[in-house]
């Protein structure tokens, strides 16, 4: 028996609504399953309100969040314990993911050594470069009364660091007179040294 064009054009149009119902239904319960797949999240400390240079991050100020896994910040906390309770090295903005590198804790003055003491520097172009972060190592370079220019500290461990307010930085307890003395004449410079 041989089946005519005829006939097979009328069983098609007969199945096109059909299927073309399915397609349509089938489209969109794909398109529900995909805006309804909720992306994968990386948990993240964010900071919830503004913490100044300088001041303890209290527990307060900071909460962990579902933060997408395609833009999560690779070196971001995931907990609060490497943050709380430490000092923030710069001015801290809500909303910001947080590093264990912007926060500090007493732990690394210890580090210094036995006889480091912090001293606080006033801005220098060098610390306004945003170059200078907490852990770097810095030379500071004075001038003496006698108009001689000498190496004060080497290798003297950044604690913290902020535009405005100048750095704090961990001194050998013996050359702090010389330090604080270059300071307040405003003759000191700070030299970026390798780690």
């Amino acid at each position: 028996m041989v089946i005519s064009s005829w006939r097979l054009q009328r069983r098609w149009r007969r199945l096109q609504r059909p299927v073309a119902t399915i397609l349509i239904a089938l489209g969109g319960v794909l398109l529900w399953a995909r805006s309804n797949t909720p992306p994968a999240t990386t948990p993240t400390v964010v900071a919830v309100a503004d913490v100044a240079a300088g001041e303890i991050v209290e527990a307060a100020d900071v909460t962990v969040v579902a933060w997408p896994a395609d833009s999560h910040p690779p070196p971001a906390a995931t907990s609060v314990e490497p943050i709380v309770g430490r000092r923030a090295t710069a001015a801290i903005r809500a909303g910001e993911p947080l590093t264990d590198q912007r926060v500090v804790g007493p732990s690394l003055l210890a580090r210094a050594g036995p006889d480091a003491v912090a001293v606080a520097l006033p801005p220098d172009p060098l610390s306004g470069s945003g170059l200078v972060r907490a852990g770097d190592r810095v030379n500071l370079i004075g001038r003496t009364q006698s108009g001689t220019t000498r190496t004060l500290a080497t290798a003297a461990p950044v604690l913290t660091v902020a535009d405005q307010s100048g750095a704090v930085v961990a001194v050998p307890a013996a050359a702090v007179a010389d330090i604080v003395e270059a300071a307040a004449t405003d003759t000191i410079a700070m030299v970026l040294a390798q780690a």
